[in-house]
């Protein structure tokens, strides 16, 4: 029984000085972190399907001029002491099968403007119409399409049929959507 309230009384002796130890003094305030920089550049990745095989290609561009918030304070940086980034993608499908050659695309509204260059120097202007912000070219062979592109914000969608096409024709249209596959892997 000694021995228990010999314990006892060392463990009240240890807590009474544990309470009488000088209290840790509060941590004074962190100081206002600088503004931060941020580096922002513009990734491309162009993803190009042909005869079900998928090619994959990355392009980075330079850093852009972006505005970050840090503290409640704008700053203007193209210094870099963390990183971020955007990116775009574009992506062309092409089929080319024994009766039919097709090509479908989705990419960055910017470049439709593009697109629809390579496609009024390389089309039949008599076989052209617009409605808004769609273009259409199709021509009409015995009332079905021998090739029909459409062109809209950030999408194509073309297909030619072979047997109402000469091979000239084919392969024109076949040249046709490697310009258009290259004119949108390029920035």
């Amino acid at each position: 029984m000694r021995l228990i309230i010999t314990i006892a009384f060392m463990a009240c002796s240890y807590m009474a000085s544990a309470q009488k130890a000088t209290p840790t003094p509060p941590t004074p305030p962190t100081p206002a972190t600088p503004s931060t920089s941020v580096k922002v550049s513009a990734n491309t990745t162009s993803v190009v399907t042909i005869n079900g095989k998928t090619y994959v290609s990355t392009d980075s561009s330079t850093p852009v001029k972006t505005e970050v918030k840090t503290n409640g304070k704008k700053s203007k940086s193209k210094s870099s002491s963390s990183s971020s980034s955007s990116s775009s993608s574009t992506s062309v499908s092409v089929n080319n099968s024994d009766f039919t050659y097709s090509i479908r695309a989705s990419f960055d509204d910017y470049k439709t403007e593009k697109i629809r260059k390579i496609l009024m120097e390389n089309l039949e202007k008599d076989h052209f119409s617009s409605k808004g912000d769609t273009y259409t070219w199709k021509k009409l062979e015995d009332g079905e399409a021998a090739y029909s592109f459409v062109l809209s914000e950030g999408r194509l969608k073309g297909t030619v049929n072979k047997e109402l096409n000469s091979n000239n024709a084919v392969d024109k249209f076949i040249a046709l959507g490697e310009k258009i596959s290259e004119a949108l892997s390029n920035n």
